[in-house]
């Protein structure tokens, strides 16, 4: 377990971001952890110190870290940028992870406890590994085994396993342990210089200890070690690192559609993405790149039996704050600009939203629509959402309003495009899963103020 208390404890901060292209993730120096939440999760609070930080305020830490994780397309983890000087160094997140969480069930570091067993002519068989791995030799005179199954010791190999575990732990803890402890483990033997000269010799003992044992939480250990040390490219002290994105729409997109979408990507691809075309007067045509819609929700209709409502949601990962004063107490020119205080879906946002609807409105005759009949809809069941991130208290969605445009009449249900708010917080704690009771609130909600609005 974590021994050593740190002279100068490290301090936390934890922030939100306040626009939609700001760093949502972790910056760590060697003495502070700036954690900054995306737009609508709470307000910033004062520094604290790593042994003062909640057990709710880590668990929020690490939703956020999973959440950047699972929504990245490098499956083997976004990697933390670490900086020193000019040199720029990766590693693997999830491996880091599970390397801390790993040692803190475990209580101490590995060491060999487990048998091992090889194929070899020399040593003590062991014969009922044998006869279930070796296939014999068969002749005349009988059969014959030529290989067997020996147990293997190998002490100086298992102390170099200890001593790289002993590393990876402490690498781990003093970038991401504040989120577990306030101390750091012991610093063993190895340096940054040790890995940087044998990593090759480090990565090929762990893939052996990998291929050679048969304990599976082990092998999982084993594994994670070797992608921290393959990942590992820096050959002084950690300085400062990173961990997240400029970029966090494609995360919010994504957490969205994982709680409401219930259209995969390739029916989505096939029935619900209006594209265009160029046709050249030499007989030759180009196709242009279809709009893709983030999510599509199909719930039943719970008063009439086999009619559908489809829901096409658009994510906007934008600030937005209600900051007018009530009616009666304000004119035009006291309203504060839309760049103060937040921004809100565009007419271009707007128009796709009724694009999508026209290409699936079973009235309309579209390109290639007699082969999307199964994804098409009466007018009156497709609805247009804009759902947008903010600090929802005492509830997880919450209407703030409608667009229409000019050259629609607003005859159809979709040529309005409701507006509502996700509680941030509860997305990242629960985005990677569906929800069918957030579908069902999120389908009656629409309708409900569809119907005031009518």
């Amino acid at each position: 377990m974590p021994e050593k208390s740190s002279s100068n404890e490290i301090q936390i901060s934890l922030k939100t971001a306040q626009g939609g292209n700001d760093f949502v993730g972790i910056k760590i120096t060697q003495s502070e952890r700036t954690v900054v939440f995306p737009l609508g999760y709470f307000p910033e609070k004062s520094s604290l110190s790593a042994s003062k930080i909640q057990k709710e305020e880590r668990n929020e830490i690490l939703n956020l870290i999973n959440s950047i994780y699972l929504c990245t397309s490098n499956k083997k983890g976004e990697r933390v940028s670490v900086l020193n000087g000019d040199v720029k160094c990766d590693f693997p997140i999830k491996s880091m992870l599970y390397i801390i969480e790993d040692f803190l069930d475990r209580g101490t570091y590995y060491t060999e406890k487990e048998t091992l067993y090889t194929k070899s002519n020399g040593g003590k068989i062991s014969w009922n590994r044998t006869i279930k791995r070796i296939k014999p030799a068969v002749s005349e005179s009988g059969i014959a085994f030529l290989d067997f199954i020996i147990r293997k010791s190998r002490i100086q190999e298992n102390q170099l396993i200890t001593e790289i575990h002993k590393y990876c732990v402490y690498k781990c803890f003093e970038i991401f342990g504040f989120l577990y402890s306030s101390s750091l483990p012991e610093k063993g033997l190895l340096d940054e210089t040790d890995i940087s000269k044998n990593k090759k010799y480090y990565a090929q003992v762990l893939q052996e200890k990998i291929d050679s044992t048969y304990l599976e939480s082990n092998v999982e250990l084993f594994s994670n070690l070797l992608d921290f040390i393959n990942f590992f490219d820096c050959e002084s002290e950690t300085k400062e690192a990173s961990y997240g994105t400029n970029c966090f729409q494609v995360v919010w997109e994504k957490m969205v559609d994982s709680v409401f979408g219930t259209v995969g990507q390739t029916e989505k691809e096939k029935h619900f993405y209006p594209a265009s075309r160029w046709n050249f007067i030499d007989g030759k045509s180009k196709n242009n790149a279809p709009l893709r819609p983030d999510t599509i929700m199909i719930a039943e209709n719970p008063l009439e039996q086999n009619v559908r409502k489809c829901f096409i949601i658009d994510s906007k990962y934008y600030s937005y704050k209600m900051l007018r004063k009530p009616d009666s107490e304000e004119n035009e020119s006291e309203q504060e600009s839309v760049l103060v205080h937040g921004s809100i879906p565009g007419t271009d946002s707007i128009q796709k939203q009724i694009t999508y609807a026209q290409y699936i409105d079973s009235e309309i005759k579209t390109f290639g629509s007699e082969k999307r009949e199964k994804f098409r809809f009466r007018h009156s069941d497709i609805f247009n959402v804009f759902i947008l991130p903010a600090n929802n208290i005492e509830e997880k969605l919450r209407y703030i309003g409608s667009a229409t445009s000019d050259w629609h009449d607003g005859s159809k249900n979709y040529h309005t495009v409701h507006a509502v708010t996700l509680d941030t917080k509860f997305l990242l704690k629960n985005g990677n899963k569906k929800s069918d009771e957030m579908q069902k609130e999120l389908a009656e909600l629409i309708e409900n103020w569809k119907n005031r609005i009518l």
